[in-house]
């Protein structure tokens, strides 16, 4: 039944904690790890050691180390538009459509983990990606990344690595939905301002600490991505044979 534990190695300890940073969000893709010299003392460790360990999150994906310049945290999202069910969901009206349930799903319950778990610096963020949306609004501005980077600091502010590292390596594909809904569904300006207002709700509700409030205010707030998708499927359909003939 019991198996002997096995003591970790000191090269597993090191990918463990660059692991949990990035998944943490701590670590961000584009992000430069420090210098080896440093980086060992920090961690105590030989830099035989430390670079065994580099050389395995390299294979994993996780970073990259460029000569002469330094080793960086790779974009996983990024990475993750290579995956064969990231394509299809791009080519696929279908998949887009599927994408977009699936959205409306796993955020609304995420909202609710981070209303438990906001903490001071996930409110600023918050914001000031709202204030930057204002902002962008007044000036005439596109505004869809900032709303994918506000639902992503939302992620981030569940503080539960998992689901943080999930929706940050699916984030393009979550962008690409909502820059979508911003072209074809909140075209005018009225649109936009009732949407900023949406989202400043919801982070009222999250602030609060308001669970259920925030829960059915993402609800409403993606529903409605999630209902045009589903109605103009056979429009869009319709459209891509056009363009195939």
């Amino acid at each position: 039944m019991f198996r002997p534990i096995r003591p970790r190695k000191v090269t597993e300890e090191i990918i463990f904690q660059i692991k949990e940073l990035i998944a943490q969000g701590a670590l961000k893709p584009g992000d430069r790890l420090p210098p080896e010299r440093d980086m060992a003392q920090r961690l105590r460790v030989s830099r035989p050691t430390l670079r065994e360990a580099i050389y395995a999150l390299e294979q994993m994906g996780l970073v990259e180390s460029i000569q002469g310049d330094g080793t960086y945290v790779k974009d996983v999202g990024e990475q993750s538009l290579k995956d064969p069910l990231c394509s299809i969901i791009r080519e696929s009206n279908k998949r887009i459509m599927e994408l977009a349930e699936f959205r409306t799903a796993i955020e609304t319950w995420a909202v609710g983990i981070a209303a438990e778990r906001i903490q001071v610096g996930d409110i600023r963020m918050l914001k000031e990606i709202l204030e930057e949306m204002e902002d962008g609004l007044k000036k005439g501005k596109p505004i869809h990344q900032l709303d994918a980077e506000f639902h992503l600091t939302i992620a981030r502010a569940t503080h539960n690595g998992i689901y943080f590292h999930v929706a940050n390596t699916i984030f393009y594909l979550f962008a690409e939905v909502t820059r979508l809904s911003h072209e074809q569904i909140f075209t005018t300006k009225a649109d936009q301002l009732n949407l900023l207002k949406e989202h400043k709700d919801i982070f009222e509700a999250i602030n609060r600490g308001d669970v259920k409030g925030a829960r059915r205010l993402m609800k409403q707030h993606l529903s409605k991505t999630e209902r045009w998708f589903k109605r103009n499927e056979v429009i869009w359909n319709a459209q891509r044979e056009e363009v195939q003939k």
